[in-house]
C-alpha cells in the first residue's frame, strides 16, 4: 500500500501538488478519483479517517464504531433529536454499510429532468452508469436460502397482511453471514470502494492521504487553487499541522454534510443560496416486537427483505407535479438491527429495569420505516473542522413517520409478535388488540427518536446557475475547476439506498473532470 499515506506520520507542514485533489474517499470520491486517474490525471485523495483494512476489523463495537463512523458513531443534529451515522475511513460509508443496492426510481429521475434540466444525465446515461456500477460491485439479489429469521419475520408479516414485499439486492461476494457488516467486514466480502475501486486508483498512480481533513478549498480570481487541510492525530483527532495541496481542480466528495460545510467555509460564491439548505436524510424511527421464540437478529445477513407496500413513487412524483404527500406513499420498511451495545444505549431505563429489557434482546425483531422525506435540513460549518446539522421534520414527514411506526407495528403483530415496543412519549408497550390508529395520532403529535443513515441533497444539481450551485456534470456553476461528486447532488430525497447512485455520480463526474 505504498500509495496510501497517513498524514499523521509525515513531516508537517506539508505542501503537495496534483492535477486533481478529491476530498473524501467514499463511493463518490473514490469513483471520481479512479475515473480521473484512469484518464491520465495525477490524482490525490484526502480522507479525514484512517485506512482500516479488513485484517484489523475485530467485530467489537467499542473498537470499530469509533474507527469507522463520524463522531465515534455519536453524530447528531444540533438539537440531538436525530442520530446521523456516516462513515469516516478510507472508503467512507461503503466500509460500514449493509450493502443495499437500488436505482433511483424512474418517477424521481423524470421529475428531476423536468424541474432541473439535467442535460448531462439523460435516461440512457443513468442506465449505462447503473449497469457499469452494478457489474463492478457484482450486485445480486440475496437468495431466500440466505435469509435469517429476522428478515423472514418481515416477509411473513407482509405476506400475512397481503402487503408488497421482496428480496433486496446486495453487493457482497464470499459472504459468510457473520452479521457484523455494520462494524466492517473482517472477511472482505463487501464489494466496497476499498476492495473494488482502490486497486484501480492505485494502479493508475493515484494517491490517498488518510487522516487528512480538508478545511477549505482555496481560490483566487474565480478559479480554485487547491485545498487547505490539516493532518489529524490518530487518537484525539486534533490538528497536528497543515497540509497544503496546490491543484487547478478540486472535487468535493465529503458527503452531503461535509461537502456543504466545506463549500460554505470556503466562501465559494453561489447566487442560488441553496448550498447547505436542502439536506434530506431518510429519517427512520423503529418498532420492536417480542416473539415467543428466539429471533437472534444478530446472526446472518442483515436487511435482505423489504416491504414496499407504502412506497408509491408514481403517486409521490406524478408528471403534473401535484405529488400526493400522503401519509402512506413514502414509507420503506426494512428490518433494523443493532448490535448489543447499540441496543443497550437505545433501550430506556436503568439498572434492573434496563437489564430485564436487555434480557429480551434475543427474542426481539426490529423494523424501521425509512421516510422518503420532503423536509429540508440545513448544514453549516462550525469552526475549522466541525459542522452543524439542523433538521426538523415538517408536518407531512411527521405524519409519514407516525404512519410508518404504526405500519411496522402491524407487520410485527402479523408476523406473530406477542408485544410491540414503540417510541411514543418514552417507550410504549402494545398488545395485539391495541388501537394502532390512536398510536399513529400520538406519534404524529410527539415525534419519536429518529436515526438517519442516508444524508443527501445538500448541494443540489441543476442546469440553471441561478437556481442551482452545480450542473448535472458535477461542475460548480460559479467558480472554475470546482466539482462535486457525492449524494449532495441529488435534488430531492430518493427513497431508496443511495450507494449505487453515488458510485454512478462519482464515475460520471470523474469523467467530466478528465474531459473538461
Amino acid at each position: 500500500d505504498a500509495m496510501i499515506f497517513d498524514a499523521s506520520t509525515l513531516q508537517l507542514p506539508l505542501t503537495m501538488e496534483a492535477d486533481l485533489v478529491v476530498i473524501g474517499s467514499g463511493a463518490g470520491g473514490m469513483a471520481a478519483a479512479t475515473a480521473a486517474a484512469e484518464a491520465g490525471l495525477d490524482v490525490l485523495v484526502l480522507e479525514s479517517g484512517a485506512f482500516v483494512p479488513p485484517s484489523t476489523m475485530n467485530q467489537r463495537e467499542t473498537d470499530m464504531l469509533p474507527q469507522l463512523l463520524q463522531a465515534n458513531g455519536g453524530q447528531t443534529t444540533a438539537d440531538r433529536a436525530i442520530k446521523i451515522h456516516q462513515g469516516r475511513a478510507v472508503g467512507g460509508s461503503t466500509v460500514h454499510n449493509i450493502n443495499l443496492c437500488a436505482r433511483i426510481p424512474a418517477p424521481i429521475r423524470a421529475e428531476w429532468a423536468r424541474e432541473h434540466g439535467l442535460e448531462h444525465l439523460p435516461p440512457a446515461r443513468w442506465d449505462a452508469l447503473y449497469a457499469e456500477v452494478e457489474r463492478m460491485l457484482a450486485v445480486s439479489l440475496v437468495d431466500a436460502s440466505r435469509r435469517n429469521a429476522h428478515n423472514q419475520l418481515l416477509a411473513d408479516g407482509a405476506a400475512a397482511l397481503g402487503w408488497e414485499w421482496g428480496a433486496l439486492k446486495h453487493n457482497r461476494t464470499g459472504c459468510v453471514g457473520s452479521g457484523f457488516c455494520l462494524l466492517g467486514c473482517a472477511f472482505d466480502a463487501k464489494n466496497n470502494a476499498p476492495k473494488v475501486l482502490m486497486p484501480r486508483l492505485l494502479a493508475a498512480r493515484g494517491q490517498i492521504l488518510s487522516r487528512c481533513q480538508a478545511v477549505r478549498v482555496t481560490h483566487a480570481r474565480g478559479q480554485v487553487t487547491g485545498v487547505d487541510a490539516v493532518a489529524l492525530d490518530p487518537v484525539h483527532r486534533r490538528p497536528l499541522g497543515r497540509v497544503l495541496v496546490r491543484a487547478p481542480r478540486v472535487c468535493v466528495s465529503a458527503s452531503a454534510t461535509g461537502t456543504a460545510a466545506i463549500l460554505l467555509r470556503s466562501e465559494i460564491p453561489e447566487p442560488s443560496g441553496l448550498t447547505g439548505r436542502t439536506l434530506r436524510i431518510h429519517p427512520a424511527p423503529v418498532a420492536a416486537g417480542e416473539f415467543g421464540q428466539d429471533v437472534r437478529a444478530w446472526e446472518g445477513i442483515p436487511q435482505t427483505v423489504e416491504c414496499t407496500e407504502h412506497l408509491d413513487f408514481a403517486a409521490a412524483h406524478p408528471p403534473d407535479g401535484s405529488g400526493d404527500v400522503g401519509p402512506g406513499n413514502r414509507t420503506w420498511i426494512v428490518p433494523a438491527f443493532a448490535h448489543p451495545v447499540g441496543t443497550a444505549t437505545m433501550v430506556p431505563g436503568w439498572g434492573a429495569a434496563h437489564r430485564s429489557l436487555m434480557e429480551r434482546y434475543p427474542r426481539l425483531a426490529v423494523f424501521t420505516p425509512m421516510i422518503h422525506d420532503l423536509s429540508a435540513g440545513r448544514v453549516r460549518p462550525q469552526g475549522d473542522l466541525g459542522l452543524r446539522i439542523d433538521y426538523t421534520p415538517n408536518a407531512a414527514d411527521r405524519a409519514e413517520i407516525a404512519f410508518g411506526v404504526a405500519a411496522s407495528a402491524r407487520l410485527l403483530f402479523a408476523a406473530g409478535a406477542t408485544s410491540v415496543f414503540v417510541p411514543a412519549g418514552g417507550l410504549r408497550e402494545l398488545g395485539p388488540n391495541d388501537d394502532l390508529d390512536a398510536l399513529q395520532e400520538a406519534i404524529a403529535a410527539d415525534p419519536p427518536e429518529l436515526t438517519a443513515v442516508h444524508p443527501m441533497g445538500s448541494v443540489p444539481m441543476g442546469d440553471d446557475p441561478k437556481r442551482a450551485p452545480v450542473g448535472s456534470d458535477g461542475k460548480h456553476h460559479h467558480i472554475g475547476g470546482l466539482w462535486v461528486a457525492d449524494g449532495s447532488l441529488f435534488p430531492t430525497s430518493i427513497g431508496v439506498p443511495p450507494q449505487v447512485s453515488i458510485y454512478a455520480m462519482g464515475l460520471h463526474v470523474g469523467r467530466a473532470i478528465a474531459s473538461a
